[in-house]
């Protein structure tokens, strides 16, 4: 029974093709056709490993549930990028291929025509870092995508959850002055004889 198709896979391919990617050259002078070929086979070979992955999987309708069955719509999708890079890779080849032809002719004097080895292998450069934009395109594709971020609270909401502290400081005395200091009362009169005390 074949494995299902998971997120593992996704990543596993994304990786690979941004390890290829990593590995193309940047600039005209690293150009090799024996690398270039390589090349070409490995990516070939990585679009034939996830086409034999979900092939393995539609012999087998009745195992795949239907969120399987939207990983690989999702998995041929991404691979769709995979092709497009290697007809890419194909005409740096064929750059590369009518540069390696045309060394070989006797007395060749350096020109800015189309067909002079070196401006060739600046088009197969050129050609290569398209390819690598297109694999790492492919890549990103293959990785799960964030979810949006949670909206934040409303004002109103973080002042509900966070009401104004509140001083615990004593009330002020009734005869506290500006200063804070207190009034003094003035001395208390004599009480006549037979009257109640006076309140202050």
């Amino acid at each position: 029974m074949s494995s299902s198709i998971t997120q593992a896979t996704f990543d596993h391919l994304a990786r690979r093709l941004d390890e290829l990617a990593a590995e193309f050259p940047t600039g005209p002078e690293a150009v090799d056709l024996v690398t270039l070929t390589d090349d070409i086979g490995t990516l070939a070979h990585h679009l034939q490993q996830a086409t034999e992955r979900a092939q393995e999987r539609f012999t087998a309708p009745a195992t795949v549930h239907p969120l399987e069955r939207a990983a690989l719509v999702r998995l041929t999708r991404a691979t769709a990028g995979i092709p497009k890079a290697l007809d890419i890779l194909a005409e740096a080849l064929t750059y590369a291929t009518t540069g390696f032809q045309r060394e070989a002719v006797a007395d060749l004097a350096p020109s800015h025509l189309r067909n002079d080895p070196e401006v060739l292998r600046i088009m197969t450069a050129e050609k290569y870092a398209e390819a690598s934009a297109r694999l790492r395109e492919t890549a990103a594709a293959l990785r799960p995508t964030p979810g949006p971020a949670a909206p934040s609270p409303p004002r109103s909401a973080v002042l509900r959850t966070h009401p104004p502290a509140q001083s615990h400081a004593a009330p002020p005395h009734p005869l506290a002055t500006r200063d804070h200091s207190v009034l003094a009362l003035p001395p208390a009169l004599p009480t006549p004889p037979g009257a109640a005390p006076a309140r202050r």
